[in-house]
């Protein structure tokens, strides 16, 4: 029964997630001062920088934002992925979000080796599975994000979003109905939509 529980509670998430805002502008309105974008992975666990790669590439068909690609992001930042400071307190089945928590000083040391507009740093601390496979369902591993857009010059946040994706456990990789879902949004509300 608390197996059942479990499932039904991180089904109702996944799907609470997917119909709400996955990114919230903090300054409007927003008019984009330049396209040049680069994603960076906050933490150096594997879902950070898979997360990272997946939205670097995703944002280069949905947006117009000239992408940098995440090789030219791993050699232009020595030593990359490197540890940020992440807006929450705490990550384990839940993320207690906190934006205000982020290392900005760090996020703008490491903007000075890309010299983007823009930089989306992003941080995936949690990825849980259900445990549970039916006829009817697949079992997704389900991937929790916290993220922040930053304009440069200056390092100010122009935005910032919490949500989740699905993890195909066959193909090792995010649900690429969820990436799309995550890089309009974006697209749409900086004004920056393909």
């Amino acid at each position: 029964m608390r197996k059942q529980y479990l499932w039904a509670m991180m089904l109702a998430t996944a799907l609470f997630a997917q119909g709400c805002a996955t990114f919230q502008l903090t300054q409007e309105p927003f008019t984009p001062k330049g396209k040049k974008l680069a994603v960076i992975a906050g933490l150096t666990n594997p879902s950070s920088l898979d997360a990272a790669q997946a939205l670097a590439y995703e944002l280069t068909t949905t947006s117009q934002f000239q992408v940098m690609p995440q090789k030219q992001v791993a050699q232009a930042i020595p030593n990359y992925p490197q540890l940020i400071k992440g807006p929450y307190n705490s990550a384990y089945f839940e993320i207690d979000v906190d934006y205000a928590k982020t290392d900005v000083e760090r996020v703008k040391q490491l903007h000075k080796n890309l010299g983007t507009d823009y930089l989306y740093v992003l941080w995936a601390p949690t990825v849980t599975t259900n445990g549970q496979k039916s006829w009817f369902t697949k079992d997704y591993a389900m991937m929790k994000v916290v993220a922040q857009l930053y304009e440069f010059p200056g390092g100010k946040e122009v935005g910032h979003g919490t949500y989740m994706m699905r993890v195909d456990p066959g193909k090792n990789q995010i649900v690429r109905d969820d990436l799309q879902r995550v890089t309009k949004e974006l697209a749409e509300k900086t004004h920056m939509v393909k």
